[in-house]
């Protein structure tokens, strides 16, 4: 792969093909309301970590082992991304628990992390790391991006009708648009 294909993929991961945005994978993550900046920063770099960890092991298990058996696919991705989030909690569990309460089992049944997984079969294994950096990097920022717009907005001027999930949408659906343009 030369440095254009991998930079063309990881901004086609951070923009054009932003996961939760724009395929709605994951996207309970981000619209998600209640957390700060800082905290949406640390889960999307986990959320990036789980995506790149879980593409090292099921790619091979993908091409070795289930390329004859497609409708194990997803069975056998949730069982390995549960087991890969589990031995990364038991790694971190101390450092991450000061800076905030991370349920791990999110990362692993998040849609985006094993929609992911299941996009990536069909790469090589260069590509798929690099996709899966990119899209990581892209979650991160979009959840990050989408806390910051969320605790500007005065709930005291929205309508009463668009508050609380409503209004997430909508800041949602405003971002698909933006980042549809790139």
């Amino acid at each position: 792969m030369t440095p254009q294909i991998i930079l063309g993929i990881l901004l086609a991961g951070l923009l054009s093909n932003n996961y939760p945005i724009l395929y709605f994978l994951g996207t309970g993550a981000v619209v998600e309301n209640e957390r700060t900046a800082k905290r949406s920063l640390l889960l999307g770099l986990g959320t990036t970590i789980v995506m790149v960890l879980g593409t090292l092991v099921t790619w091979p298990i993908e091409h070795f082992l289930l390329h004859d058996m497609p409708y194990l696919r997803t069975l056998v991705f949730v069982a390995v991304l549960l087991v890969i989030v589990g031995v990364l909690h038991l790694i971190i569990k101390n450092s991450v628990e000061k800076f905030c309460h991370v349920d791990f089992v999110k990362f692993a049944l998040n849609g985006a992390v094993l929609g992911l997984c299941i996009h990536n079969a069909h790469h090589s294994f260069g590509e798929a790391l690099v996709t899966a950096l990119g899209i990581g990097i892209g979650f991160m920022v979009a959840m990050t991006i989408f806390a910051g717009l969320y605790h500007r907005i005065d709930e005291e001027s929205v309508p009463k009708a668009f508050r609380g999930f409503p209004i997430n949408l909508l800041i949602a659906g405003m971002m698909a648009l933006c980042f549809l343009a790139f």
